[in-house]
This record gives C-alpha cells, sequence and structure tokens, in this order.
C-alpha cells in the first residue's frame, strides 16, 4: 500500500521537540514502513531537512515550512498533488479534510482524532459535512469513538478505535542505584518525590496537586513535588499559569522542583526521579500517554478518571483513579494511602508493567489500522 499522512502544522517528525501526536504518529508509521510505502508530511524544523528517507526507502518524511495552517495544508497538497496515494490518512486536524477530498475524489481518507477537541470545535453542521467526506474515523481510545458516535450517529459505522502503544525497552524499570545516581545529579535525593510529567497549561491540573502535596505535607513533612514540563513543546518561557502555580507553591510552602523542558530523548529518564507518579488532569483526555510511560517505568500510577484514562488504567490493578479529580483532597488521600501501604504500591507497579507489555503494543496499533485500510480498499 501507498500510505499518504498528514500531520497538524505545529510541530516536526521525528518528534525531536516532542508533541504527543507527533510522537504517536511517528510510532505507528515507522513500523508500517516495515511492509508498506509511506509518505510523511509535517512541519519543518531548522535541525531537520526538507526530506528524509528511512526504512530502506519506505518511510518518506517531507516537511512544510508554513505555519499558518490554511497556508500548510495547501502547501502540502501541492507537494503531492501529483503523486497517487491508496490511503490518506490526516491527523487531528479534522478542517484538513475538504481540501484533500478536493485534491484526492476518490482516494480514501481515514480522519484520527486524537481527542475529542479539534471536533468540538466545529458546529454540528460542519463536522457532519467533513465526516460525509472521509471513509473512517480512528481514535486512540474508545471514550473518543462512543462519544463521537453519540453525536454524529448519521457516520457511526464510519468509528473504530486503535488503542496507542508504549516502548516498553525504552520505559522501563529500573534499580535503585539507577534511580539514585538521577536523583542525585538533579538534587533530589531525600524525601518522597511526586510526579507531575505533562504540559504546565491550566487543564493539566498541576495547581490541584500543589494542593494535594500541601495536604500530603501535614502527614509526610519531606514530601516535594517534581513538574517535568513546559506550556509547550520546547518552549521555556514562564506563561501566566506557571507563573500562577510557582506563587501558589510559595504560598503554601510547597517544594518544587521545576525541571523545564525536557527534549524527548530524555524525558524516559525524568520518570524515575518520581516515587509516585501523578495525572491530575481536568481535560476529558484521549489516550494521555504519560500514564502508559510511568507503568511501563514501573512506577505506581494516580491519575484522574477523566475521559479514555480508564481504558489505560486499571483501578487498584494497574494504577489508582481518582473519581473526583477536581478535588485536592482526593489526589492528597490516594497518594497517602500509596505512601502507606508498600504492598500496594508493588502490586500497582507490578500490575501496571504487565498490563503494557500484555495490552499497548505499537506493532498491535499498525496491525489494527492497516486492517482497517485493507477493509476500506476491498469496498472501494
Amino acid at each position: 500500500m501507498r500510505i499518504l499522512v498528514i500531520l497538524p502544522e505545529q510541530l516536526p517528525v521525528p518528534p525531536i521537540l516532542g508533541g504527543s501526536v507527533e510522537s504517536c504518529t511517528h510510532n505507528i508509521f515507522r513500523r508500517m514502513a516495515e511492509t508498506e510505502q509511506v509518505t510523511l508530511i509535517s512541519r519543518a524544523h531548522h535541525r531537520l531537512p526538507t526530506r528524509s528517507v528511512y526504512k530502506n526507502g519506505k518511510y518518506h518524511i517531507l516537511r512544510i515550512p508554513q505555519k499558518n495552517r490554511l497556508a500548510y495544508i495547501r502547501a502540502v497538497l501541492r507537494q503531492v498533488r501529483k503523486q497517487s496515494f491508496d490511503i490518506i490518512q490526516i491527523e487531528n486536524r479534522p478542517t484538513f479534510v475538504p481540501f484533500v477530498r478536493k485534491a484526492f475524489p476518490r482516494t480514501p481518507i481515514v480522519l484520527s482524532l486524537h481527542s475529542l477537541t479539534f471536533m468540538t470545535f466545529l458546529t454540528k453542521a460542519r463536522a457532519n459535512a467533513i465526516l460525509r467526506q472521509v471513509n473512517a474515523v480512528t481514535s486512540v481510545v474508545s471514550f473518543v469513538s462512543q462519544t463521537m458516535k453519540k453525536r454524529y450517529p448519521a457516520h457511526a459505522r464510519k468509528f473504530h478505535t486503535c488503542i496507542l502503544g508504549v516502548d516498553t525497552k525504552k520505559f522501563r524499570p529500573h534499580s535503585l542505584a539507577y534511580k539514585m545516581k538521577l536523583r542525585k545529579r538533579w538534587k533530589l535525593t531525600s524525601g518522597f518525590n511526586v510526579l507531575f510529567v505533562g504540559r504546565i497549561i491550566q487543564g493539566k491540573g498541576l495547581h490541584t496537586l500543589i494542593q494535594a502535596v500541601f495536604r500530603v505535607k501535614k502527614t509526610y513533612p519531606r514530601v516535594r513535588l517534581i513538574a517535568v514540563g513546559a506550556s509547550w513543546p520546547s518552549v521555556q518561557r514562564q506563561t501566566r499559569y506557571i507563573k500562577k502555580v510557582r506563587s501558589m507553591s510559595r504560598r503554601l510552602r510547597v517544594p518544587i522542583r521545576f525541571t523545564g523542558y525536557i527534549p524527548p530523548a530524555r524525558v524516559h529518564r525524568m520518570y524515575h526521579l518520581g516515587d509516585v507518579f501523578v495525572c491530575p488532569t481536568q481535560f476529558r483526555e484521549g489516550f494521555a500517554t504519560v500514564n502508559s510511560e510511568a507503568m511501563a517505568s514501573g512506577i505506581p500510577v494516580i491519575a484522574s478518571n477523566r475521559g479514555g484514562i480508564s481504558e489505560v488504567i486499571k483501578h487498584g490493578i494497574s494504577g489508582w483513579l481518582v473519581q473526583d479529580y477536581k478535588n485536592p483532597a482526593a489526589f492528597a488521600d490516594a497518594i497517602m494511602k500509596l505512601k502507606a501501604s508498600p504492598k500496594l504500591v508493588q502490586k500497582l507497579v507490578e500490575g501496571g508493567r504487565r498490563h503494557v507489555e500484555e495490552r499497548f503494543s505499537w506493532y498491535n496499533t499498525s496491525d489494527k489500522l492497516k486492517k482497517l485500510y485493507i477493509e476500506l480498499l476491498n469496498r472501494s
């Protein structure tokens, strides 16, 4: 099969800066390129050439400099208009669909949704018009697929779920010696470390976690919070929200270490700074890869029971879900429960790693997607 994959206009592939959509898409299609011909288009970056070829010539990446969404999709189509493809997949940008359909009127188009966000921005009429032009819609968790089916029942048969994977060789448990060496480097050797990894924006809930740690500190004075990430991949500037959480931590006297932006090539190491990983998101998340990465790394996970997270974490088996996700006290109770029970921690660590190994494989994601492509081609 000749497959064209169009990514959003924001970040490059390979994901040298980060980006969940870019990381997931690259992980899927570099594996698919072992058997299929894949052309992937992403945003340009000065550290990467305009074109790259991998996998013995079967994986081509083209990079477009335009950052304006409309200019970007027009430039994409200028690059590929004279080529032919068996399947076109559009990642997380439903508004690209009409442009691609006009350029490729007979080619099956798959829209891939990583969350509810970009369909929610559309009016119902516009969303339905876009869905009429695609042959299938994939999502990263069934929560997104089921929500879309209810919103757009006329197109329910088009929705499919392709659950994401984890690189279990990169994200894996390490020895105590490895962890202590890393923590020494970051001057975080003493105390109990509560870890946050992700974008530092309001919806990810770091403010909730600071208030939770404030409560934990009353029982366990040597607790601290470590926040790994920035407001956006590769950005170091202090946003209004980052200033707000810094001020909150000072006011509540919660020790917090902000690492700032960490490149994707080093993020996997950062999980080993934590004694417990907490995802206090307020969003209706899709897959939320940080949870599966933490589980794969052998770190006990506490997370909001929000969106598709309950498909990733089995409560009390592979992690701990917090129902009252807006309430800092609920997160404090969960943290203290794990702190007081090494037996529970061991159960969640073992269950989390096992769950990831059994369920979240990038090859499984790629194979399921390939089966869908074949089904679409057989219909057309």
